[in-house]
């Protein structure tokens, strides 16, 4: 059975506690990012934004520093969120669709 908590350490007591994955967080953000696009955004160009999310769709999550890209595949459809992180709240600023078997952008 996979756990997220693979690595573990003795503690004083000799006890085996879960040593904190890195990379988890991603997905705790990655949820952030989804609720607020369930709610709608107010992104860049001042349009307010909702998109619709769900557990069968592909996702990609890529940070670099405090910014993140986000994209949500499912079918033909790409949605490409870009969000900065503040702390660990995260603030999206844009979010486009694409038809990636056509390249045309929704």
């Amino acid at each position: 059975m996979f756990s997220i908590f693979m690595n573990q350490e003795k503690t004083a007591t000799g006890a085996s506690s879960p040593v904190k994955d890195p990379v988890f967080p991603l997905w705790k953000i990655e949820r952030q990012v989804a609720e607020q696009l369930r709610r709608g955004v107010k992104v860049l160009d001042g349009s307010v934004v909702a998109v619709s999310t769900g557990s069968s769709m592909f996702t990609y999550v890529r940070k670099i520093d405090n910014e993140l890209i986000i994209k949500y595949v499912e079918g033909c459809i790409a949605v490409t969120v870009s969000a900065v992180l503040i702390g660990e709240e995260v603030k999206v600023h844009n979010v486009t669709v694409h038809n990636i078997c056509s390249g045309v952008e929704l």
